[in-house]
C-alpha cells in the first residue's frame, strides 16, 4: 500500500485530487495509526503512518473520520489506493 487517492469536488475548479502517503513502520507499535502533516503551503494531512499489522480498511475509516472532522467529507467522490 503506497498511498490513497482522495477526490473531491470543488465548487471553485470543479474536480480536485490529493494523495496522502501511508507509511509502514516496524519501529511503533503494531496497531497504532499516527497521522503526518506538512506545515506548507498549509497545514493539513500529508501522511499516515502505520504499525505494521494495520490493514487497509482500518487506514480507510481512519481518513474518512480525520475528513468528517475536518467538514469535508460531504465533497468527497471517491478514494482509491495507490
Amino acid at each position: 500500500m503506497g498511498g490513497l487517492i482522495v477526490e473531491l469536488s470543488c465548487p471553485e475548479h470543479g474536480l480536485e485530487r490529493f494523495t496522502v502517503k501511508v507509511i509502514r513502520r516496524f519501529n511503533i507499535s503494531p496497531e497504532e495509526i499516527i497521522p503526518k502533516f506538512r506545515t506548507k503551503p498549509e497545514y493539513d494531512l500529508s501522511g499516515i503512518i502505520v504499525g505494521r499489522e494495520v490493514n487497509t480498511k482500518e487506514v480507510q475509516k481512519y481518513l474518512e473520520n480525520y475528513l468528517r472532522e475536518k467538514g469535508i467529507w460531504e465533497r468527497v467522490l471517491s478514494i482509491k489506493l495507490v
